[in-house]
């Protein structure tokens, strides 16, 4: 479809060839926990009920989660995922005016803004070294700002004083700070989440932590009139009954996703330091995946699909040298790194 933003993940036909050539292919190419989904949602989603209507508003699942965060209702809007929510945040927020998006990172930013009028800016991700991010926000002026914490692709985190300063300066030039922590849950043991204010609200996702992106479930975090605002432009039933039962059973499995967070982070550095060891140029990341410099990312990712790995080629990050690799299951570690020396030592024979 044109205009749509190119996400790199593994297709239908990829999965096909690969069952034809008989390979196990081990997708690494969506960054999602590698050991969920938790079998209570599983079964959660499954024994809903699916021949009524859910409520129009989540509400139930927004007062759990409210609760949970030590939030009021009013302070929290639940969604088809957070894409929908960072389209209606722009709609809603917006007014035609500046978005400023910290890159290089998640494309719907700039895809919803555009799409609700808006004038895209881009500026270095506050991870990144040498970045001035507040006096950016400053000069732009922008409606809204976007930052991803941690980062995707480059798993970069911006220090809790940081984003504090960029939500003043937002405030500052009269528009919002907009924290993504779609990957904060990964981010152990230095997990810094945000709490919502005046002028910043905060994205959060069950669909990397608990491994469930088929059932979309995003929750908006900010203050109250924000909320409401948005909410005015979410038709009825945004959430389905599978994902509303989904959301309610991870309530209780804080234990299981610190878990996995510790088993993501060990795994992630005994990959870093063999990729780095081996010559690979490895940007360090806080997040459930790794950039990784391979020269060609589509050659590379090409390659590295035929030995049973598929990761994401970051050309539609403006990175065409990079592919990111999700963490996998510790079981696989081993064979990963191997996999990614083979290809790099059969595509320079080959060049």
């Amino acid at each position: 479809m044109t205009g749509r933003v190119v996400h790199g993940g593994v297709t239908a036909e990829e999965l096909a060839g690969a069952a034809a050539a008989g390979i196990e292919l081990v997708d690494l190419s969506a960054s999602l926990n590698p050991y969920g989904p938790h079998p209570d949602v599983l079964v959660a989603a499954r024994a809903a009920e699916v021949r009524r209507y859910p409520e129009p508003d989540a509400g139930t699942l927004r007062a759990a989660w409210a609760r949970e965060w030590g939030l009021t209702p009013g302070e929290v809007l639940a969604g088809n995922g957070t894409s929908e929510l960072i389209y209606l945040l722009c709609r809603a927020l917006g007014r035609s005016g500046r978005c400023l998006v910290f890159g290089p990172t998640f494309g719907e930013y700039a895809a919803a803004a555009r799409a609700a009028g808006m004038d895209v800016v881009t500026g270095p991700h506050p991870g990144g070294a040498g970045a001035e991010p507040a006096r950016l926000v400053e000069e732009v002026e922008p409606a809204l700002v976007f930052l991803c914490n941690p980062n995707n692709p480059t798993g970069a985190r911006c220090p809790r004083e940081d984003i504090a300063a960029l939500a003043a300066a937002a405030a500052r030039a009269g528009g919002r700070l907009v924290v993504d922590e779609a990957y904060m849950p990964f981010a152990w043991p230095e997990d810094e989440r945000a709490a919502p204010a005046p002028g910043l609200l905060v994205l959060r996702s069950l669909t990397k932590i608990h491994a469930v992106p088929g059932l979309r479930l995003g929750f908006l975090l900010g203050p109250g009139d924000d909320i409401a605002a948005v909410e005015a432009q979410q038709p009825p039933w945004a959430v389905s009954a599978p994902a509303a039962a989904a959301g309610m059973a991870a309530l209780g499995l804080e234990k299981f996703c610190r878990e996995s967070a510790r088993r993501v982070a060990a795994t992630r550095a005994r990959l870093f330091d063999a990729l780095e060891a081996a010559g690979f140029g490895v940007r360090p990341s806080l997040a459930n995946f790794l950039l990784v410099d391979v020269g060609d990312g589509a050659a590379f990712r090409a390659a590295l699909l035929r030995r049973g790995f598929a990761v994401r080629d970051c050309a539609s990050f403006g990175l065409p040298e990079f592919v990111r690799v999700a963490v996998p299951h510790e079981r696989y570690a081993g064979q990963l790194i191997e996999a990614m020396m083979e290809v790099r030592a059969w595509l320079a024979a080959e060049s």
